[in-house]
């Protein structure tokens, strides 16, 4: 199968990218591989500097305080001037956003901003922009949306990625498809983790397949945990509370019924997302846990009203499992959520490989070592409008059809047992690369993960290279957390060795193998 641009994931960076393309050349063959639409139906709303008391350069100062100053500059410049540019894009779309009685944005402070700054639709932003994209991309016969193909390795030729192997899912066939452009925007990789707030489509295989085409991965040891997944009822096990709350009159308490965050923070509950897991993490670990394993989120200080106004969806799903958040208090603990380490891209989405773009939580980088709520919904806006653009220009360089390609991939068995692998990994990962690390697990789980990527080859069996892209991830996790000995934002070591100092740990391959590397940030 051949396309012009072929965009490896189907949430809001994904669809954002396609929708700059087709105002760029609406002839354009665009092939979308939407097996999922990963965390995007769960963004609560977009950062905007739209406040009185607000601006751009709050904004970015804000979020480099965020990220501990780990972040990249240009990245968080783009991100942050980039935001008032949605405006036009979201009115060009009809959506209709949440007001005041005044007109104005109605806005929410998220953690780790200097006032209110997230602008939603309901509490719905995420959805009703996929279902406003999606239907522009119906409306053009030359875009196929895929939702049974599942890219699992890059097609490089002389240099450039060229096209991606997919497994589809419904024939149980592989399928080669070739492009002039890829953009990898296939999600972050948190579900390699035992307890995440990610969907089942979200794993390693974006990390995996960018290292494999020659891109560098970086800031991989920074994973946000969110602080309040849900640990109890088990029917929403691992879905996130909305920590705005904390603005508004929520408390955290342990086992004991004990207001704890002013031990950790003078910030209290509004401390940042990674202050906020450590104490959680820290309030379970010595034994002050609720009953299920969490501590209580009790938003009841919040008042019946205003938790139906403003956050009608939470208080829908808590009901749903015959809960009154008004009143009774939710178990929450930390979840892997956002991966803030990615590919390693140019503020234009660009990567050292050409013919290769990224954008969304694949992007690496933006956040550095921690990130304010309200900026991952961004992210995936401002970015897949910049890679769309980008990778429609770059298409215009090129003449004819995408080459043929005699890198096949043939239907295999497994030759490995894939299911205790894939136990023995998610041992690994939580044991080692939880909210608080030290380095005699990290180093064993390096060991383990270097003997399971020799145990599990390149394979046609779809389960088996899945597995693969996992582990190979977590291994890039790992090597990141070793090489980063201080502790620093969320990312803690129990054996933290002096002051935080500012670079990158970047993922490269070499001869074949993983390895780590420091760069200036």
């Amino acid at each position: 199968m051949k396309t012009d641009l072929l965009i490896i994931g189907g949430g809001l960076a994904g669809l954002t990218a396609a929708y700059e393309v087709l105002k760029a050349e609406p002839g354009r063959r665009i092939t979308i591989l939407r097996p999922g639409a990963g965390s995007s139906p769960y963004v609560h709303g977009f950062n905007m500097p739209l406040n009185p008391q607000d601006s751009t350069e709050l904004f970015i100062q804000d979020t480099e305080a965020s990220g501990r100053g780990q972040g990249n500059a240009a990245l968080v410049e783009e991100l942050c001037r980039g935001s008032l540019e949605l405006l036009p894009f979201f009115d060009e779309l009809g959506l209709d956003f949440n007001r005041e009685a005044d007109g104005s944005y109605q806005q929410l402070r998220p953690l780790g901003a200097s006032c209110p700054r997230v602008i939603s639709i309901g509490n719905d932003a995420g959805g009703a922009i996929l279902r406003k994209l999606l239907t522009v991309m119906e409306q053009h016969e030359n875009v196929s949306v895929c939702t049974t193909l599942h890219a699992l390795r890059l097609i490089t030729e002389d240099g450039r990625v060229c096209g991606a192997h997919c497994f589809d899912t419904q024939s149980k066939r592989w399928m080669q498809i070739k492009a002039k452009a890829v953009i990898l925007a296939a999600g972050g990789f948190c579900r390699i983790f035992p307890f995440s707030t990610n969907s089942a489509d979200l794993g390693g295989d974006a990390m995996a397949m960018a290292l494999g085409a020659g891109a560098e991965l970086t800031d991989m040891e920074f994973v946000q945990f969110e602080p309040s997944a849900a640990v109890w009822p088990l029917a929403i096990a691992g879905k996130s509370v909305i920590t705005t709350l904390f603005y508004e009159g929520a408390v955290l308490r342990n086992g004991k019924g004990e207001r704890f965050m002013f031990r950790y923070s003078d910030k209290g509950e509004c401390a940042d997302k990674d202050v906020l897991s450590f104490a959680i993490a820290s309030e379970i670990a010595a034994g002050r846990g609720t009953e299920h394993g969490g501590v209580a989120f009790d938003a009841s200080g919040v008042g019946r009203e205003r938790l139906e106004e403003a956050y009608s969806a939470y208080v829908k799903r808590y009901r749903a499992v015959g809960m009154d958040i008004a009143e009774q208090a939710m178990e929450i603990a930390p979840a892997a959520h956002t991966s803030l380490g990615g590919v390693y891209a140019r503020p234009d989405c660009s990567t050292s490989v050409e013919g290769l773009f990224v954008c969304g939580e694949t992007l690496g980088g933006l956040h550095g070592a921690n990130r304010i709520g309200g900026n991952a919904g961004l992210e995936t806006m401002v970015f897949g409008r910049r890679a769309g653009c980008s990778a429609a220009a770059y298409m215009d360089t090129l003449s004819g059809e995408p080459a043929d390609c005699t890198d096949e991939i043939i239907d295999a068995a497994a030759t490995v047992n894939i299911d205790a692998l894939r136990a023995e990994l998610t041992k690994i990962v939580g044991g080692a690369l939880g909210v608080i690390r030290e380095a005699g697990k990290l180093e064993q789980a390096k060991t383990e993960l270097e003997r399971m990527l020799e145990q599990i080859p390149e394979s046609g069996c779809y389960a088996q290279q899945r597995l693969r892209n996992d582990t190979l991830t977590a291994y890039a996790v790992t090597l990141a957390a070793l090489e980063r000995k201080t502790s620093t934002g969320c990312h803690v070591r129990t054996d933290s060795a002096g002051e935080p100092e500012k670079y990158r740990v970047n993922i490269c391959c070499e001869n074949g193998r993983a390895v780590p590397r420091r760069a200036e940030i």
